[in-house]
Order: structure tokens, then C-alpha cells, then sequence
């Protein structure tokens, strides 16, 4: 095994310490740990405050960003984050940096050296993701790490906006750099932004603004924890580093040891490999064994020629991001966390594919785990005092949508559309209904930006951009529900759209104990309709949801509904794209939902009527929103007395059940049926 292999293998799991480190974090005086691992905390916020407001990209801003520190040997120990998904990620490619790099006079790592990555395969997760690192040394001695990452919407791929989703290799997704060192006596090198601004010639500007924003972030940082260093000794800044380490995994260990040992399993599906809808499962187990945790994902579909792979370690950082807000969410976050954690995902899976794939679209692979663990862990805590944390979560399923062109001031632009990106609706609670349109899954900091912002920098207008009726799933308690946004091209000739999402047909967030999957939707297109035209005349049957628009009346165009996971395609001005994102899960039963709130969620567009009745089993007047509470009760036991003449002996339904399969064609890239087991040699040139 190479350095790389073993670091992608075990590189989030914190160094072994050494004994200068336990010693050093036994010799804190009392109140070191807790003031100065929050005074660390302030410093990453700081250099947070910095980028965000140096940066320019739409993802900086609506919170796909992370700034930390880092030990010595790259151990995360103080996060900023606006997701957790980063947090975990910068270890791996400092720790390369010190094994290929230390040593190595052409390179060597020094004093206000400034290294930056954004490749998959050196720990990242996938191209977009761009990082700074920049090394902290007092007294000639290496004492930290300073870290600054952000989602960049433009990689110079063979499509505009980063995920590729036509892309068959990584030859196909654009600039992708290893750890490389692009500056260094604190200064950064011309040359090296002007190759980036080479291979990102749609969004230039953006680039190099970006990259300077993520640096001088990173400086931030390194000036603070010199600071700190000088003012307390390295001595001591090891050993609160140590000790922040400690004490999370301590807690963690100390709560898996609580939860009652045995194996928690859930399957969820997929319907696109990112070119067609196929169909591909991911299964997990995790086994709670004394004071350790095992997440396993055997069972998980293979590898295909699609965009829509991942890596091991990519997978495991979506674990740390249901583990990090759900479980251990009062831990401190450190890399301690992953300790006792052992992550093992299949080899040749399409969650672990081989090194020439394309995963540029891989968040989206990656978070199927969020509905995975958000079930099995929900499983596991119910029985235990965390049953206030029983949550099925959320499955990152947006219409992830990006633009392409000149837009209404002359310059050329090119940015994803950040809100539906931060509109998902939450799972369910045992005790209460969801969030609707909670924020960004892979951190609860994402926020979505302002209509009049995306209008004064894109030439879009907003038909509409709100929460979507009966996008939760339904249940004793509901999800929340999702959200719509409709952009028509206004102030440009045209632009280039693409959009990608992992579901259109089969919702992969699952209800628990009963409750109902969230629901699934189709990308809407119009091409060449008067719908602009007839909005300067004032005319007052403009769609206002995805419903309507779905059966509008679009003259003289053309209405296309489609997968939301869309290849490039030219809109002109007055052409119309909708994106919509997806609700939560419920909890419980339908049957045993208040009819009130029923009624509650009608009054606000949360339900349809129409699902009120024939969901819930709720009669009320549509006029006077009375509820009939006879007929209610009597509906229900109804719909009781139907589900009892339906039931079959487990055993019976479980022999009918395994015979069936689904068609064919939907089956060429799952694997064997139903194991999911390899069946077929995939080969990239």
C-alpha cells in the first residue's frame, strides 16, 4: 500500500500521540483547555469573517466553506464550518504534504509557504472544493496548520458549474490539483494564478479572487495562533491541541458504550447514474460492539461509466457529517471523534470507485449516507436517553442548479444558484414534525441567498422561489417540506443551464417507523414560450408553483419535464428552468396524526387537501375548513380495517415479495439482483 492508499485509508483518524504531547497536555494549568480551545475557535471564526467577505462565489457566501486549525501531524482540533463535510477532508492532504514534501528540498515546508488542493484523490471530495493550507511555525518550530476551503462553482470541465454530469472519466471534469505549493514568503505566485485562470476562462475573476480570499483566510489564522503560541509557549498550544483531541474521543467512546450492542441496517435507492435513470441501491449496517462503532456498506451497487461515483473517504466524511449533528452533536469537533469509529466501504462499489472515475458529482453519491445512518442511527438511539435526537435527517436531493454566460452588465458568469442548495426540509422527529426548508445538510451554517441578489448579478428573473405543497412525507409527525425556485432568462440573450440530483422517480428519503418518504419530483424546461410577453402585458395566469407550471399554457413553446439531473442546454431569454428540492421523511403512523395539524397544513399549503383525504383519512369541509370529527374517526377505522383485510403472514408476503424484480432496463448498472453484487467489468480509457 502507498503513503497516498494508507492516509485515504486511515488519515481521518488522529495521529498517535507522542509522549512529549501527553505530557505537555498533562502540564495545563487549570482553565487552559477551556479557555484557550475556545479562544481557537474565535480565531477560525475570524478567518471565516475574512473570506467571506474578500470571496465572490455564490457557495462562499450561502456556507459551503470551512476554516480551521490543525495540529502539527494535520489532526483537525478547532473547525469553523459552514459544513461539516470539509472539516474532515483538510487532514488527508496535509498529511501527504509532510510525508512527500518535508523532506524534500525542491519542496520542503516552510515558514509563510501557502499549498493548495482540489483534487479528489489527495483527499478532497471533489474538484470544486478548493483549499489553502498554510503552515504556522514559532520559534523556527512547526506548531500548526492554518486551513481555508470553499466550494468553487467553475472548474473549467467539459460543462460549466464544477458537477459534471455528463462526465464518463475525471479527464473530463477540469482543473483538478494535487498538493502543490503556490506561493511561499507569504506571497503567492503570478504564474500559478494565471494557469488557474487558464483553465477556468468561464469564471476567471471568481478564481483569483477566491483563491486570494481562501489565502488570505488561511493568513488570518497563522497570525492569531502565532500569537497565541508566543504569548503561551508551544508547549502548551501541544498540549491543548492533545487534549482537544482526548476529549472527544473520550466522550464518543464513553457514548457508543451507552447505545445496546447488535447490528442496525437500512437500504436506500437511487434512479440516475448521472448520464440516464438506473437504478442503484446503497446499503449499510452498523454494528455497535462495546465501545466501538463499525459502518459497513457491503451490499452497495457497483462502480459504472456515469458521473455519479465516489471515494472510500469521501464517503466516510458524509458519515462525520450525520455523526458530528446527530449522536456526538455536543462533542467538541475533532478528528478525536473518528477514533473508534471504523468505516469500511466496498471496494469497486460505486461509493469506492477506481482512481479514473469521474466524481465530481460525488457530494450527491455521498449523501445517500445522510438517509442511511439518519435511519439505522435513529434505530439504535430510540431506546436510549438520545431518543430526543431520533431523526431520519434528509437526503441532499436538490436540484443543484448552474449557470453559464454573459450576463445583463457584460461580463461573463458562471455560479451555481445557491438557494435550492439550502431548502431541503428535515426528517421528522419522534416527538415533532420537521423543518421545512431547513438549511444546507452537510451543515446547519448553509444559507440560501437573497432573489435580489441572484437578479442584480445573473440575468434571471424569479417566476417563483418558495416551500412546496405535499414534498413532505407524511406521517403521525411530518417531514418538512421542500422548496420550489423558477428562473426565466431576462437581460441576456441566453445562457447555459445544468442541473444535477440523484432522484427524480424513487425517494431515497425514507419515513421511520411508518412514515411515509418524502416525495419525488421532475425538472420542468419551457423553450420558446410567450410567458414573457404575456407578463409585460400584465397577464395574470403567470405559474406560481411547479404544479401549474406543469400545465401551463405555454403558447407557442415547448414543455419538458425531465429528470432534474440535466446536461448543458442553451436557454434564451424568456425560457423558463424549475428546480425543486425534497422534504423529510415522516415518523409514525398517518393514522394517528392530529386531525387539527391536518387541517393546520392545509391552511398553509404544507398538504393538499386532497392528501388530507386520502393519506390522513381526514373529512372536513374545503369551504369552511370545519372538521368532521365522526366522520374522521370513521374514515380511519375504515382505512384499519382495509390495511387488516390486506395483511398477510410475514412469511407468506416475504415468499411473494422476493419473486418480484423490476424491469430490466432499469437494472444494467445495480449489479446482481437483488444482492447488488458486481456483475460486469468496468473499463475507462
Amino acid at each position: 500500500m502507498s503513503i497516498l492508499d494508507s492516509l485515504l485509508a486511515t488519515g481521518m483518524k488522529p495521529e498517535r500521540p507522542s509522549g512529549a504531547e501527553l505530557e505537555a497536555m498533562r502540564s495545563l494549568r487549570l482553565g487552559d483547555y477551556e479557555i484557550l480551545s475556545e479562544k481557537l475557535v474565535l480565531i477560525a471564526q475570524e478567518g471565516k469573517e475574512v473570506m467571506t467577505r474578500m470571496g465572490i462565489s455564490s457557495m462562499l457566501h450561502s456556507g459551503d466553506t470551512l476554516v480551521a486549525v490543525y495540529t502539527a501531524a494535520g489532526d483537525l482540533v478547532a473547525p469553523v464550518c459552514g459544513t461539516y463535510l470539509h472539516s474532515v477532508t483538510g487532514q488527508i492532504p496535509i498529511k501527504f504534504i509532510l510525508a512527500h514534501y518535508g523532506d524534500d528540498p525542491s519542496v520542503g515546508v516552510h515558514e509563510g509557504d501557502i499549498f493548495y488542493c482540489n483534487e479528489a484523490l489527495y483527499g478532497g471530495i471533489h474538484n470544486p472544493d478548493q483549499f489553502a493550507f498554510m503552515p504556522v511555525f514559532n520559534d523556527g518550530e512547526l506548531v500548526a496548520w492554518a486551513v481555508c476551503g470553499a466550494h468553487q462553482s467553475e472548474t473549467g470541465g467539459a460543462e460549466p458549474g464544477g458537477e459534471i454530469t455528463q462526465a464518463r472519466t475525471r479527464h473530463d471534469e477540469g482543473m483538478k490539483l494535487s498538493p502543490m505549493k503556490i506561493g511561499d514568503s507569504y506571497t503567492l505566485r503570478n504564474d500559478v494564478l494565471r494557469m488557474m485562470e487558464n483553465f477556468i476562462s468561464r469564471a476567471p475573476r471568481m478564481q483569483v479572487t477566491d483563491v486570494k480570499a481562501r489565502v488570505a483566510a488561511c493568513d488570518r489564522v497563522r497570525v492569531r495562533v502565532q500569537e497565541l503560541a508566543r504569548k503561551h509557549g508551544n508547549t502548551v498550544l501541544r498540549g491543548l491541541f492533545r487534549r482537544m483531541i482526548e476529549q472527544t474521543s473520550a466522550g464518543v467512546r464513553r457514548r457508543i458504550a451507552s447505545w445496546p450492542d447488535g447490528t442496525y441496517r437500512h437500504v436506500v435507492f437511487m434512479d440516475t447514474t448521472g448520464h440516464d435513470a438506473y437504478l442503484l441501491r446503497a446499503a449499510v449496517a452498523i454494528t455497535v460492539a462495546g465501545d466501538r462503532l463499525i459502518i459497513d456498506f457491503d451490499g452497495t451497487s457497483p462502480e459504472h461509466e456515469g458521473s455519479y461515483n465516489a471515494f472510500a473517504h469521501i464517503i466516510a466524511a458524509h458519515c462525520a457529517v450525520n455523526l458530528y449533528q446527530f449522536p456526538f452533536h455536543d462533542f467538541p469537533i475533532s478528528s478525536g471523534m473518528l477514533e473508534n469509529i471504523d468505516i469500511r466501504v466496498p471496494k469497486g462499489s460505486f461509493f469506492d470507485a477506481g482512481s479514473e472515475a469521474a466524481v465530481s458529482c460525488s457530494p450527491l453519491v455521498g449523501a445517500l449516507v445522510f438517509p442511511l445512518l439518519g435511519v439505522a442511527l435513529s434505530k439504535i438511539m430510540y431506546s436510549t436517553s438520545q431518543q430526543d435526537l431520533v431523526c431520519g435527517f434528509c437526503t441532499s436531493s436538490a436540484s443543484a442548479v448552474m449557470v453559464s454566460g454573459v450576463n445583463q452588465h457584460g461580463y461573463r458568469v458562471t455560479d451555481f444558484m445557491g438557494y435550492p442548495l439550502n431548502a431541503y426540509g428535515l426528517a421528522a422527529r419522534h416527538d415533532m414534525d420537521g423543518v421545512d426548508v431547513f438549511g444546507f445538510p452537510h451543515g446547519p451554517w448553509g444559507k440560501a441567498p437573497d432573489v435580489e441578489d441572484i437578479e442584480q448579478e445573473f440575468p434571471l428573473l424569479h417566476l417563483f422561489e418558495h416551500q412546496l405543497t405535499d414534498t413532505c412525507g407524511f406521517g403521525r409527525h411530518r417531514g418538512g417540506c421542500g422548496a420550489a425556485v423558477c428562473y426565466m432568462v431576462y437581460g441576456s440573450r441566453y445562457l447555459a443551464f445544468t442541473s444535477s440530483q440523484k432522484e427524480s422517480k424513487f425517494p431515497s428519503a425514507n419515513g421511520l417507523f411508518g412514515g411515509y418518504a418524502a416525495t419525488t419530483l421532475p425538472g420542468i424546461r419551457v423553450m420558446g414560450s410567450d410567458l414573457l410577453e404575456r407578463m409585460r402585458a400584465g397577464d395574470a395566469g403567470i405559474p406560481t408553483d411547479d404544479y401549474s407550471l406543469a400545465a401551463a399554457d405555454v403558447g407557442p413553446g415547448e414543455l419538458i419535464l425531465e429528470h432534474q439531473t440535466r446536461g448543458v442546454s442553451i436557454l434564451r431569454e424568456g425560457d423558463i428552468l424549475a428546480a425543486s428540492t425534497n422534504g423529510g421523511g415522516g415518523y409514525g403512523d398517518v393514522l394517528e396524526r392530529d386531525p387539527d395539524e391536518v387541517l393546520a397544513d392545509v391552511a398553509r399549503s404544507i398538504i393538499s387537501a386532497q392528501v388530507a383525504r386520502e393519506v390522513y383519512h381526514v373529512v372536513f369541509d374545503e369551504q369552511t375548513m370545519l372538521l368532521d370529527g365522526g366522520g374522521t374517526r370513521q374514515a380511519r377505522e375504515a382505512a384499519r380495517q382495509e390495511r387488516r383485510r390486506r395483511a398477510r403472514p410475514y412469511a407468506e408476503f416475504a415468499a411473494d415479495w422476493s419473486t418480484r424484480r423490476p424491469p430490466e432496463e432499469i437494472l444494467t448498472y445495480y449489479g446482481e439482483w437483488p444482492s447488488a453484487a458486481p456483475n460486469r467489468e468496468v473499463v475507462r480509457i
